[in-house]
């Protein structure tokens, strides 16, 4: 069975689970956003759902120590991406590099470059288009809050769409860039209130919202679609 758990950053991870007659609950990484899970056969989903929330640290740390082999890409692009919360499609087309058409809502890629390539590209066009867009995004909702940060950057990270620390500032992850606006809004605003408030008490939750009223709208978007942010790893 395979279940996608959210976890409290909205990131989506992929969990293949295996119910089995051993009380012990075995994790072992498939790649940097999923995991093999393998449970007691008695396990309910409340059970589940409390054991994942409670070990969150750990899933965390797992993920992160998967080896880098273990997250090849397929051999084939997609035909779309989203890009800004819209689809684009990714047509191979005689140009020299990455070019993005807005109106038709495509990407022509490099037919000379094979897949691999192609994807490499298209990463670094994106990452490039993230640094363009989410920082000035996040800086000018900083200068609204008055909530600055010792720092803002962008993340290649696969377990959180942004991360807040007193010392390092804020870093998003760049795959928001092909979230809509008003996700990419939400998280910069989410990580700016962590500086007031590093947690997620009530007391954060209710200046998320008082600074975000589409927050819960938000949150169901990443949890819908986040996983699809990842297609080109």
């Amino acid at each position: 069975m395979i279940q996608i758990h959210t976890l409290a950053n909205h990131a989506p991870i992929a969990l293949h689970i295996k119910r089995n007659t051993q009380r012990n609950i075995i994790i072992r990484a498939r790649d940097a956003s999923s995991l093999n899970l393998s449970i007691p056969k008695w396990f309910s989903p409340a059970q589940l759902q409390n054991w994942l929330r409670d070990n969150e640290a750990t899933l965390i740390r797992i993920l992160q120590q998967a080896p880098a082999a273990l997250a090849g890409q397929p051999e084939t692009l997609p035909p779309s991406i989203l890009f800004t919360g819209e689809p684009y499609a990714l047509r191979p087309a005689p140009v020299a590099q990455i070019e993005r058409c807005d109106r038709q809502r495509l990407f022509r890629l490099p037919q000379q470059s094979n897949p691999a390539e192609q994807r490499d590209l298209l990463r670094q066009h994106l990452f490039q288009a993230a640094h363009a867009a989410l920082l000035p995004k996040l800086a000018a909702h900083s200068q609204r809050l008055q909530l600055i940060p010792a720092a803002i950057s962008l993340t290649r990270a696969k377990t959180f769409w942004g991360v807040c620390r007193a010392r390092t500032g804020i870093k998003l992850n760049w795959r928001l860039i092909c979230a809509p606006a008003s996700v990419q809004d939400y998280v910069c605003i989410h990580e700016l209130c962590h500086l007031r408030h590093p947690n997620h008490s009530r007391a954060f939750w209710q200046l998320v919202r008082q600074h975000h009223p589409q927050s819960p709208a938000a949150q169901a978007w990443l949890k819908q679609h986040g996983k699809t942010l990842f297609s080109l790893g």
